[in-house]
This record gives structure tokens, C-alpha cells and sequence, in this order.
């Protein structure tokens, strides 16, 4: 009787996976679509130059949303664990320090940015020629404001995910990026060039959509509806706790990824940001079609553990390396097709040399590759190992860019190839910490 019902149990579990990846897979097909209708708005709104300025206030403030110190992450496995317990009590409780956490570190952190920015030069500092010091300050403090903001109400993503209802967060995305098209179409007709007006109007989009589906997440979930009783300090330990780790290696991942625009931009200049911008854009589809499965694969993988189902996880990994395939499938193909669909993508006003679309390719496969192992690792338990060589991978893509930049004349494409360098060292690791931590289930 006990086998038909974990049969029957196991069964579940896996529909509602195939259920959010398909879901996903939808959504995130509109995704795709309206991110890359915002493309040419936004570079006919702003121009290149203003429109690499934007990229680069963009990834420097998505720096923002990785510093819940673990936070989020934490609530994702706490959910996942709280669910496989059947423990509302738990979930509710945990949500409610998620909350109390996150608005804590967002004042915190926008008090901290407006004192820093008040006493340095950011035009120097960002090589920004066209436009005043003051002028730069404000549109940074305006972009850090909202992302402080939506900072808080981004958590609603985790809880998604935790719940295991991770096509919640691809209709986030989608709602964000419809509501910054039309915004963008309005300001196209009602207002001259304005990056500030572009940095209200796209904060406002992403906080709208984050408020909607809150307020129906809760409406329909009111068994986990919390208030400030439900808040305690140890529930925010055991969080930073569960997820610290975690906090540590996405900053190193933030730091090899996005720092390479700012690299690019103090080197380069503006224009060559836009041009790397856009060929990451384009390589950002097969990394977005794994991020799609991987997603909600993530708290399904923490529940098994918490369940003593390795044999689920062994087998979901094995199809997740066939996925992989796929995904290097559909690079060589954009490799090859890249240059010419750029041209016509953004009307002729790019044209990346086919060194960069290259370099770029093999840096999303290695990618790929890695997210493959690091996933499910992140699902279990964060090895301090993992901590270790996320952070000489960081500190070694600083070094290696600035060497292939200014020693070796490479340009952007010395940026991806030091990413690449240091991500090739996941291919013989990765692997073998996977399969050390599931032998450590206790069947």
C-alpha cells in the first residue's frame, strides 16, 4: 500500500514539472518576443550611445538583486523542504522573514548608494563624456531607487519557484516587458530623448507586474498569508544560513558576467558595450530555453533530497545532459547565422566581427555546461568547494580580461575569451562533486 502511494506521489511530482517547464516554455516564448521588439524601440528612442549607457546603468544595477545575501535563494529551498513536509506553518513563517529580510538590505543599500554616489565623479569613473557629473548621478539614483524597490517585491519569483509554480516568473517577465514596451511607445511619442524618463517608466513596468501577481499568488495561496507576528530573527538566520553559500557563487558568477561591460566601456568605449550587448542578447536564447527548464527543476531536486529519491535526481540529470546537446546544437547554429541576423535585428546599426559571435557561442555552451552540475548542487547543499572556485574564477576573468584587452589588443572578444577560460574549468569538477554528493544520500 505504502509503494502505490509514494508510486502515486512520484507521479505528481513529475507532472507538475513537466506541467512548469511547459507553462515556461510558453511564456518565456513571449518573452523572447517582446525583448526583442524592445531592441530597436529602445535604440531608436535613445541612439547608441545613450542606448550602451542604458546597458551599462542596467548591469550595473542588476548588481542589486543578487545582494539578498542568500536570502531568496534560502526561501526557495525552504519552501521546497516546508512543502515536502507538509508544513504550512513553516512556509508562512519563513516567507514573512524573507520579506522583513530584503527590505532591511534594500534601505540599507540605497542609503549607502546615495552617500557613495554624492562623493565620487561617475562620469569619470564611467568614462561619460555627453553627459554632466550631476546629471549622471541622479539617473543612477533614480534606476538604484526602483531596483531597490522592486529589490523587495522580486522575492514573490522565489516563492514562486519554492512552490514549484515557476511559470508565475515567466509571466512576471513577460507582464514587465509588455508594460516597458508600451511605456517605451508612449515616450517615443510624447517625449524628446530621455534616459530619465526611460528610467522612471521601466522601474514602474517591472513594479507593476511584480504587485499583480503578488497580490493573486496570496489571494489564492491565504493558508500562507502572513502578518508581523509571523516574523522571527532565527527564521532569517536559518535563510542566510541555507542560502549564503549560494549568495557567495552568484556574485562571483555577477562579477565574470557583468563586469564585462564595465570592462569594455572604461576601455572601449560606449559603442563597443552596445555592439557586446547585443550578441550576448542573441546567445542569451539557448542559455534562456536551459534557464527555463533548470528553473523549476531547482526545488523539485530539494524536495527529492529532502525525500531520499536519488534515483529521481540521477535520472532527471541524465536528461538534463540531453538537453544540454540541444542547447550546443542551436549555439553552432547562431555561430554561424549570428552576423547576418544582427544586421537585419538592428536595422544595419551593428555589425560585431564574427571573432566576438565565436567567442560568445563557446562561452554560452560552457555555460550551459556548468548550470547542467551547479544546479543540482545548489538544489542539495552548497559545497564550500563551490565557493572557493566561483571565487577564483571571478578574480581570474579580471585579470585575464585586462591582459587579452591591454596586452594582447583583442578587444571585446578578449572579454568573453577570458569568461571562457575561466568557465572551462567547471568541465572536470563540476561532474565529480555531483556524483561524490548524491552517493552521500542515505537510501
Amino acid at each position: 500500500m505504502k509503494n502505490n502511494i509514494d508510486f502515486v506521489l512520484k507521479k505528481l511530482n513529475k507532472n507538475k514539472l513537466v506541467v512548469n517547464i511547459f507553462s515556461a516554455f510558453i511564456f518565456k516564448g513571449l518573452g523572447i518576443i517582446l525583448s526583442f521588439l524592445s531592441v530597436p524601440i529602445t535604440l531608436k528612442y535613445l541612439g547608441n550611445e545613450f542606448y550602451g549607457l542604458w546597458i551599462l546603468i542596467l548591469s550595473i544595477t542588476s548588481w542589486i538583486y543578487t545582494f539578498d545575501i542568500g536570502i531568496g535563494n534560502g526561501l526557495k529551498n525552504k519552501i521546497a523542504e516546508g512543502i515536502a513536509k507538509n508544513d504550512n506553518l513553516e512556509i508562512k513563517e519563513n516567507i514573512a522573514a524573507g520579506y522583513f529580510g530584503v527590505i532591511g538590505i534594500a534601505l540599507i543599500f540605497f542609503i549607502f548608494s546615495f552617500i557613495v554616489l554624492s562623493m565620487i565623479n561617475t562620469s569619470k569613473l564611467l568614462n561619460i563624456n555627453f553627459l554632466t557629473n550631476l546629471e549622471l548621478t541622479n539617473i543612477l539614483l533614480i534606476n538604484i531607487f526602483f531596483v531597490c524597490l522592486n529589490f523587495v517585491f522580486s522575492l514573490c519569483n522565489n516563492i514562486f519557484y519554492g512552490s514549484q509554480k515557476s511559470y508565475l516568473a515567466s509571466l512576471n517577465a513577460i507582464l514587465s516587458q509588455f508594460f516597458n514596451i508600451v511605456f517605451l511607445i508612449l515616450l517615443i511619442k510624447i517625449e524628446k530623448t530621455s534616459i530619465v524618463m526611460l528610467s522612471i517608466f521601466y522601474g514602474l513596468s517591472v513594479l507593476l507586474s511584480h504587485c499583480i501577481l503578488t497580490l493573486m499568488y496570496f489571494s489564492k495561496n491565504s493558508n500562507i498569508n502572513f502578518n508581523l507576528k509571523d516574523i522571527h530573527l532565527n527564521k532569517v538566520k536559518k535563510l542566510l544560513h541555507t542560502g549564503g553559500n549560494i549568495f557567495i557563487v552568484q556574485i562571483c558568477g555577477l562579477i565574470i558576467f557583468s563586469t564585462d561591460n564595465f570592462i569594455i566601456s572604461y576601455f572601449l568605449g560606449m559603442d563597443k558595450v552596445a555592439e557586446y550587448n547585443i550578441v550576448n542578447k542573441l546567445f542569451g536564447i539557448p542559455i534562456l530555453i536551459l534557464t527555463l527548464v533548470l528553473a523549476p527543476i531547482w526545488p523539485a531536486i530539494t524536495k527529492s533530497y529532502y525525500e531520499k529519491d536519488r534515483k529521481w535526481i540521477e535520472n532527471l540529470v541524465k536528461k538534463m545532459k540531453k538537453l544540454f546537446i540541444l542547447m550546443t546544437v542551436i549555439c553552432v547554429g547562431l555561430i554561424f547565422v549570428g552576423k547576418k541576423f544582427i544586421q537585419i535585428w538592428t536595422l544595419d546599426k551593428v555589425n560585431p566581427n564574427f571573432a566576438l559571435i565565436l567567442t560568445c557561442g563557446i562561452a554560452t555552451i560552457l555555460t550551459g555546461y556548468s548550470s547542467i552540475y551547479s544546479t543540482p548542487l545548489f538544489a542539495i547543499k552548497t559545497d564550500v568547494k563551490l565557493v572557493w572556485l566561483s571565487i577564483f574564477q571571478a578574480i581570474m576573468n579580471i585579470i585575464l580580461s585586462y591582459v587579452f584587452i591591454k596586452f594582447l589588443r583583442l578587444g571585446s572578444t578578449g572579454v568573453i575569451l577570458a569568461t571562457c577560460f575561466c568557465m572551462a574549468t567547471n568541465i572536470f569538477i563540476l561532474p565529480r562533486w555531483l556524483n561524490n554528493r548524491l552517493k552521500n544520500i542515505i537510501l
